[in-house]
């Protein structure tokens, strides 16, 4: 307020009983300096337009001023001032909106408005930085028999010009004011449904600020009174140096990330993702801001896949070494029994030995390829782009294709990862020609290419898959047929869809009418699997 009544002292250029009825009101004000609202808040603006509204009315000597708010279409006045309740607002907004926004001494123009006839109107409209109209103030005077044609002196039009101004000021101030009220209603709301810990520390390490959500962590006792201290001593010392350190590090380098394991102020421990970093406030000094994301369970979590693909690899081994050794064994024994006995072994001894040998490969195999899917996943290979065509003519050759195949592919550019791509296509190709039925044998493999990467299709003509079998055939070690009619580990179809699943990709089969069966691949080019891995692993 002593700038409100600075300014107008120091501008107002009068004499006489306007500049005497202004000093006296000055010191006046002083006594009420204490009941003065915090700057910048909306109460203290409305504050200072009651002021500005009583300099106003003091500068033309008279005893009502008021302001008209058109958005809110409100008034506000002077107290006691019943001049202003008389006055027809709606026709003075429509006869100063078609106006230019400067100061107007008005008398007969708006009869309509109810100004008295003895009296004129000094009004001005107020308008926003774009040129909206926002308010108009004013203030109702006798007319004096020194003044003529409805003029003020040239001391009071400067002196209320200058009053006029300081209120748009003052509204732009108050929109202003209610915008960040605003922002900051959002951001407490915000941040009392943050879950995360949130803080704000001074450069002495006391608290400014901090969130329901790490309130919540101190004692009942110590929640009303923790900001503005420094809050270490209510943590075990490890987990004090631990924080000291990182806000050592944040205020050297701007900057500190990492896992923090620590127990909070209420004993529980937690593994914490911690973000913090630097800043200068408005008032010069440094601050930082901290933000710990509790990530126990994730951790947790993370462990005990460790351990379990730990516990996988371990199998694997005990699967390639310790199980195919006896298997060996037993290959090399009844391959010496039969070679010994061959001469007197019966017909059916013989089919006998060989039904155990042909067991005994099986099972070697179904080593092999578990030991091959337990693999999978342990690694991303990078994209490259390739011709489909000249790759299936180079998978063909490690097939032993039966006569009568005909093979069709699209020549188009793909970017997938060779390798895995490769024991895909080899594992869909295979399966295609060994349920094959038919002497006229068809297999078409098409592509095509989209934003998100590439969808590639297996066609055959063969007998196709029944619909209610769809899934099935992708789960370990299922066949639809006895492995004594085909043979196979029933794991081919499994590792094609762990390994497009492990790049972010899916698989699924279709009827390939009239006949057949349509097996089909959408291989991405960002894989979002593998983006989360190198985020965890980083």
């Amino acid at each position: 307020m002593e700038v409100v009544w600075y300014e107008a002292l120091m501008h107002a250029q009068l004499t006489g009983d306007v500049h005497a009825c202004l000093l006296n009101s000055a010191d006046k004000s002083q006594s009420v300096q204490s009941k003065m609202p915090k700057p910048t808040t909306l109460a203290h603006l409305k504050y200072c337009f009651q002021n500005r509204l009583q300099i106003l009315a003091l500068c033309v000597n008279a005893d009502n001023a008021f302001i008209y708010d058109l958005r809110k279409q409100k008034c506000e006045s002077l107290p006691n001032d019943v001049f202003s309740k008389r006055l027809n607002f709606n026709v003075l907004k429509a006869y100063l909106c078609n106006l230019p926004a400067k100061l107007l001494v008005l008398q007969n123009e708006i009869a309509d408005a109810n100004v008295a006839t003895d009296h004129q109107l000094i009004v001005q409209l107020l308008v926003d930085e774009n040129s909206q109209p926002q308010a108009f103030v004013g203030t109702q005077i006798a007319i004096p028999n020194s003044v003529k044609n409805n003029q003020l002196t040239n001391h009071q039009k400067r002196l209320v010009k200058l009053v006029m101004d300081e209120f748009s000021s003052d509204l732009l101030l108050t929109k202003q004011a209610q915008s960040l009220q605003a922002i900051l209603s959002q951001h407490l709301q915000i941040s009392a449904l943050n879950q995360d810990l949130i803080c704000i520390k001074d450069g002495g390490h006391r608290l400014v600020y901090a969130n329901p959500a790490l309130l919540k962590t101190f004692p009942e006792s110590a929640k009303n009174k923790i900001l503005g201290l420094d809050s270490s001593h209510y943590y075990e010392p490890e987990t004090r140096a631990q924080i000291a350190d990182s806000d050592l590090t944040t205020f050297t380098r701007g900057y500190f990330k990492g896992n923090e394991y620590i127990t909070l102020a209420n004993g529980e421990e937690k593994i914490l993702l911690t973000t913090k970093k630097s800043f200068v406030g408005v008032d010069g000094k440094k601050y930082l801001m901290s933000v710990s994301r509790d990530i126990t369970e994730k951790e947790i979590l993370i462990n005990d896949l460790k351990r379990s693909n730990g516990d996988l690899d371990n199998f694997a081994y005990v699967a390639s070494h310790d199980l195919r050794a006896p298997l060996n064994a037993i290959k090399r024994l009844v391959s010496w029994v039969k070679e010994d006995c061959d001469s007197v072994l019966p017909q059916e001894s013989k089919e006998d030995l060989a039904i155990v040998l042909s067991r005994v490969a099986r099972m070697e195999k179904l080593l092999v390829d578990l030991l091959s899917y337990s693999r999978i996943g342990k690694e991303y290979q990078e994209a490259t782009e390739i011709n489909l065509r000249e790759f299936v003519i180079q998978l063909l050759s490690l097939i032993d294709l039966p006569m009568g195949f005909v093979f069709n592919c699209d020549d188009i550019v793909i970017k997938v990862p060779e390798i895995p791509f490769n024991v895909v296509m080899l594992n869909l190709v295979s399966n295609a020609i060994k349920h094959h039925d038919s002497g006229n044998a068809k297999i078409e493999i098409k592509a095509k290419r989209n934003e998100r990467g590439c969808v590639v299709s297996v066609l055959d003509n063969g007998p196709g898959v029944e619909e209610k079998n769809r899934d099935r055939i992708f789960k370990l070690f299922e066949t639809l047929k006895s492995r004594d009619e085909v043979e196979g580990s029933g794991m081919g179809l499994s590792v094609v869809k762990k390994i497009v699943e492990h790049y972010g990709g899916s698989v699924k089969v279709d009827a390939n009418l009239p006949r057949g069966t349509k097996f089909i691949v959408n291989w991405p080019i960002n894989n979002i699997a593998r983006a989360v891995l190198d985020n965890l692993n980083d």
